[in-house]
């Protein structure tokens, strides 16, 4: 029996069903923060409307029913003709404003708690067919507020019955016969139905938002850390929310990927101001991992230190399992060693599993949530069950970034050697050659014409080396000018007659398909110049039949084939520019070639509308 009592006392120390008066979870104060600032005011509006409504609906009903109330019908027909005209104007005074202070929300609170009063008062006291007015009193601090507020608003009102009732005892009786009959089992009676009415309310009301909060919080912290490139970014930003979140005086990162066991800790550190603060790494070898790393009966742990460290006393640990139910394991303790080296007497922290490829843990040093250990727990829980798989796309995204750097590195380094590297080391040959040779004079001219063409041929490819090399960032507004000022650029630099063509005036495209779409001409402007021979070139952009549509077409050799084939048909012959086809496949879009062999070939590339614009 004992154990048992023990339990149910540890379990309703840990509820989050019962608050301290004047205390509110400061976790979820943090939370509410990142709430629309505009939600009071939005808050008011409905309660101003469902104000006018019932005013209203109370007016009409003692309209329809003239029996009710039965005393002083004619007093009460002007109390709530004077309600109703108090909460029509309210409503249409909101509708004029853009924002609500909290003053003002606690004013018009306390008036909705005085009319009820003041109507109960002539009509029957606590038994007034308009005790409703109170349970919309209750509705109104719920949905406001939370738990608290709402049983203070209850016991406010039940202080008012029984200050009127205590005055009624000093009045004569002719006063008391104009009254409401406030009898003592009637008040307790109705006493009591308010305070449960409004705990029941209070608290689905402060269950609701603190599960808004939640969801709201983590969806505007998980927006942050989406926006940041790069894993160091994106790292900064979630250490940065953890531990502002839950009141951490420090937020590590333990980060190791499973294939290499390549493991690395990680904090922010905070300078004078939140804009100075940095990430700092550092790797960890193998014994500081296993002191970082080591065995925990649970998915989240919180453990506090009875004293100082290092002074022998027992550690309260409380330890949730992957379903968030807690673990009963007093005897496990973290390390002593490890506790003792961040200098830290409480401590909450959790696994975080990132696919199969990286694990590792969060811990929060000295954490001060606001709230119970047990939801302070299962809140990291479900945080980090969030925040994984977003950290886990940053760094598979900044893997792939990192290998497509290094192909691109050694895209530019073949192209260097393959192309204009082999080409100067020609040319410096052949300069050799003339020098230890000089031809005739009449041969030297045309012999510096051709040495000319090649090294401005070699000029260009630099050019649009350097240009493919450059970051994109190419809005739809700059699109059409964009295109017409590569192909007139192109028309410029080779001699090549070239014409650009589109009947469009406004194009509306995700700025990701505008750099695409201008590095797909900017390739297929370059297979032109280099192995085309041709001596005019037209490029068309348009839309045609829920199609953007992007035609380049040239008079020169064409392919090594003949007639039309589409993209299925290109990949299965392995023919057609590879990087324009999978420029066009990341799209979403189809690549089709015409081609006639000795009069030119014909580029067209379709990408539905309906995924891009």
């Amino acid at each position: 029996m004992g154990d048992i009592a023990r339990s149910i006392a540890r379990r309703i120390k840990d509820a989050d069903l019962f608050f301290r008066w004047g205390v509110t979870p400061r976790l979820f104060e943090r939370l509410r923060a990142t709430v629309d600032p505009n939600e009071g005011f939005r808050v008011e509006q409905v309660l101003a409307s469902a104000r006018a409504f019932l005013g209203v609906s109370a007016l009409i009903a003692i309209w329809l029913d003239p029996t009710e109330p039965a005393r002083h019908p004619a007093l009460t027909y002007t109390l709530l003709a004077l309600y109703a005209l108090h909460s029509v104007t309210v409503l249409a005074w909101l509708h004029d404003r853009q924002r609500v202070t909290p003053a003002l929300c606690l004013g018009l609170h306390l008036v909705d708690i005085i009319w009820p009063a003041i109507i109960s008062l002539f009509t029957a006291g606590p038994n007034s067919p308009f005790f409703i007015f109170n349970v919309f009193v209750l509705l109104a601090a719920a949905y406001r507020w939370g738990l608290q507020e709402t049983l203070m608003t209850a016991g406010l009102a039940l202080m008012l019955f029984i200050i009127e009732a205590a005055v009624e005892v000093f009045l004569p009786p002719s006063v008391r016969a104009v009254l409401g009959d406030f009898t003592f089992n009637r008040i307790l009676m109705r006493g009591v139905y308010l305070l449960m009415t409004g705990y029941l309310l209070g608290f689905l009301a402060e269950q609701e938002k603190r599960w808004r909060a939640e969801a709201t919080g983590i969806a505007a912290i998980i927006g942050r850390i989406q926006r940041e490139i790069g894993m160091r970014a994106a790292l900064r930003a979630a250490l940065e929310e953890t531990r502002s979140l839950f009141g951490a005086l420090r937020a590590l990162f333990v980060l190791q990927e499973t294939s290499t066991r390549q493991t690395s800790l990680w904090e922010v550190v905070q300078g004078e101001t939140d804009s100075e603060a940095s990430l700092e790494g550092a790797e960890l070898d193998t014994d500081q991992r296993s002191a970082y790393l080591f065995e925990a009966p649970g998915e989240v742990w919180f453990t506090r230190r009875g004293l100082a460290p290092g002074d022998g006393a027992p550690n309260q640990n409380l330890i949730l399992d992957a379903a968030g139910k807690r673990v009963d394991n007093n005897a496990w303790v973290p390390p002593q060693d490890f506790l003792n080296a961040l200098k830290s007497n409480q401590l909450l922290a959790a696994s975080v599993v990132f696919g199969t490829e990286w694990a590792g843990r969060l811990f929060l040093l000295e954490p001060s949530p606001g709230c119970s250990r047990v939801t302070a727990a299962r809140f990291l829980q479900a945080f980090v069950r969030q925040l994984s798989p977003v950290l886990n796309s940053v760094l598979l995204s900044d893997r792939l970034r990192s290998h497509a750097g290094a192909a691109e590195r050694a895209r530019v380094a073949r192209e260097l050697h393959d192309g204009v590297i082999q080409s100067l080391i020609a040319l410096e040959m052949e300069v050799s050659v003339l020098r230890q040779h000089p031809p005739d004079a009449t041969l030297l001219p045309e012999e510096l014409s051709r040495i000319q063409q090649l090294l401005h041929h070699e000029v260009l490819s630099l050019r649009e080396l350097i240009q493919q090399m450059k970051a994109m960032e190419l809005g739809p507004r700059q699109l059409l000018e964009y295109l017409a000022s590569t192909v007139d650029k192109f028309g410029r630099d080779t001699g090549i007659a070239a014409r650009f063509v589109s009947p469009l005036e406004d194009v509306r495209l995700p700025p990701h398909f505008c750099g695409e779409l201008a590095r797909i001409l900017q390739e297929g402007l370059t297979n032109v110049r280099r192995h085309s021979g041709a001596r005019n070139v037209v490029v068309r952009f348009e839309v045609q039949d829920g199609f953007w549509k992007l035609v380049i077409d040239d008079d020169g050799r064409g392919f090594d084939f003949s007639g039309r084939l589409g993209q299925g048909e290109l990949d299965t012959a392995r023919k057609g520019p590879v990087v324009i086809k999978e420029r066009v496949r990341a799209l979403g879009g189809a690549l089709s070639i015409e081609s006639l062999p000795g009069r030119g070939a014909r580029l067209e590339i379709l990408v539905p509308q309906k995924n891009h614009g």
